[in-house]
């Protein structure tokens, strides 16, 4: 009889834990949906590791704010520069004006980390300079 209520107690203790490993990373699942997320960045866009673990998911400068903003991606944290790289969190997500819409057609860089910045040539840009070199 006693050990099967270590049991039931073991198994109740598992399934709890399951429930909370369950809840955080489904809230992390839903939060990045409403972040113009690309899957290059993912986890890292708002973690400081790009792959955080149950008990180790600490936030870079861009996570807390979008954490300090009540987790919605808006105009006020698209115009903010998180991780202060000269860049505001919109223009490096692609999408400038925080209305969940990616502008552009291509990843420019992280918001939440500062030693990754856009590119300052764009495609067009690129092209552009390709057809004053081309050959006629």
């Amino acid at each position: 009889m006693r050990h099967a209520i270590t049991v039931r107690r073991v198994l109740t203790m598992l399934a709890l834990v399951v429930a909370c490993l369950y809840g955080t990373l489904s809230g992390t699942e839903s939060l990045m949906k409403i972040l113009p997320v690309f899957e290059e960045a993912r986890c890292s866009v708002c973690h400081q590791s790009s792959n955080p673990v149950p008990g180790d998911y600490t936030l870079n400068p861009f996570g807390s704010d979008f954490l300090a903003n009540g987790s919605r991606w808006d105009a006020t944290l698209a115009d903010k520069d998180s991780d202060s790289d000269g860049y505001r969190n919109g223009d490096e997500l692609g999408d400038p004006d925080g209305d969940g819409t990616t502008d552009v057609d291509f990843v420019r860089s992280n918001p939440g980390d500062p030693d990754d910045k856009p590119s300052s040539i764009d495609e067009k840009t690129w092209g552009v300079i390709k057809q004053l070199f081309a050959d006629e």
